[in-house]
């Protein structure tokens, strides 16, 4: 029996020595590729963080939220309001020229008329005094 014992006790060293052998090889055949997958997997792992970082959104307090959308309701009053106004000016901007243009209607007018005088004043420093008093009838009618 102890012999039985002995005989199980080297065979199975020389097993694990064997297997040992084994493993050595295997890892001193693949350092290099163990070190090229972990480092695909470092970087990996640091880009799934990149992501995560950039891509995940805070989470806002429901009072800070509420106070936002109040703010964005009254912003879209005031340009809706805001456009109403503009409308209101462009009205007003179409009297304005409107008016210009009788008022410009009006000092060619004037113009015209204050030339038309002119030349009869200057025509009547040569009338007689017949020709004068007919000038003042037609000019101020009486």
């Amino acid at each position: 029996m102890n012999q039985l014992k002995s005989t199980t006790k080297k065979i199975s060293k020389a097993k694990v020595k064997k297997v040992e052998q084994e493993i050595t090889t295997f890892v001193n055949k693949n350092k290099g590729k163990a070190k090229i997958g972990l480092y695909i997997i470092g970087g990996l792992i640091i880009l799934f963080g990149i992501i995560w970082l950039t891509t995940r959104q805070p989470k806002i307090p429901a009072d800070i939220k509420a106070t936002i959308d109040s703010l964005t309701n009254v912003n879209k009053q005031l340009i809706e309001h805001q456009k109403q106004i503009d409308s209101i000016i462009h009205v007003y901007e179409a009297e304005v020229k409107q008016v210009d243009n009788q008022i410009d209607h009006i000092k060619e007018k004037t113009t015209i008329i204050r030339e038309y005088y002119h030349e009869q004043n200057q025509a009547a420093s040569s009338y007689t005094p017949t020709q004068v008093d007919s000038f003042f009838r037609n000019r101020y009618s009486y």
